[in-house]
């Protein structure tokens, strides 16, 4: 966890709203029980990130999680939510509360992100696009749909997926362009003009390795998306 750390605060690109998301490092002011703000302008509503405070120079924690809530030109507000990327139930938790000067990693994680792809094709064109973001396999999230019996992926499936792997991001390719939803706030926080090839041939319920992602032994209910582009749209918009 700590080389994380340390990558992000060496990479501070600003975020940007149209294009492949990117983090900003920046530091927690005037916390208030579950807000804060940051000195930074121009981030996407739905952004989230960590806040990291250092005991000393060389020891730091992970104390909160924040989704931005509203951004202006110089300055934005965020929330400040519980941590839960690394829970350990046999762990006691951290106990210290964010305070003013903390380091925030806006974008924590951006760069390890799920794609949701129709085919094969289309997969191979985000690895040509996207070089700087690391692509998990969709079939890592498609055996954790098997083992919960879910032959179509619910946003519930998408949140533990990006808990247990530790993805900031997913991804939905479509016919017309590229979505990068955040894990947490389940916002946009990014688009890309790269589109799918040849959607209309899609696997069922998108690109993966394995024959069918089995239902329960007694629901025989029939699990098919006809249209890729609509279904997994229809799933963004979910809150």
């Amino acid at each position: 966890m700590i080389r994380y750390i340390l990558a992000f605060l060496a990479f501070t690109t600003l975020l940007l709203a149209s294009g492949e998301p990117r983090s900003v490092t920046t530091t927690l002011q005037t916390p208030r029980g579950e807000e804060a703000t940051v000195p930074v302008g121009g981030i996407p509503e739905g952004v989230s990130g960590i806040v990291v405070h250092a005991y000393d120079a060389t020891h730091k924690a992970i104390v909160a999680s924040v989704t931005v809530t509203e951004s202006g030109e110089t300055s934005s507000r965020v929330r400040l939510l519980p941590f839960k990327g690394l829970e350990q139930p046999n762990l006691p938790t951290i106990g210290t509360k964010p305070r003013e000067g903390d380091t925030v990693i806006l974008g924590y994680l951006y760069d390890r992100v799920l794609p949701i792809v129709p085919n094969l094709k289309s997969l191979e064109k985000a690895k040509e696009s996207f070089p700087k973001l690391h692509l998990i396999h969709p079939d890592l999230f498609a055996v954790e749909l098997a083992k919960e019996k879910s032959p179509l992926p619910y946003r519930k499936d998408f949140r533990k997926m990006c808990e247990k792997m530790h993805l900031g991001l997913v991804m939905f390719m479509f016919e017309d362009g590229t979505d990068f939803i955040d894990c947490i706030s389940w916002v946009k926080v990014g688009s890309s003009d790269v589109a799918s090839v040849d959607a209309s041939k899609f696997k069922q319920p998108f690109f993966n390795r394995f024959e069918e992602i089995p239902s329960a032994f007694y629901d025989w209910s029939e699990y098919r998306i006809e249209n890729f582009d609509r279904f997994y749209r229809k799933l963004e918009r979910k809150k």
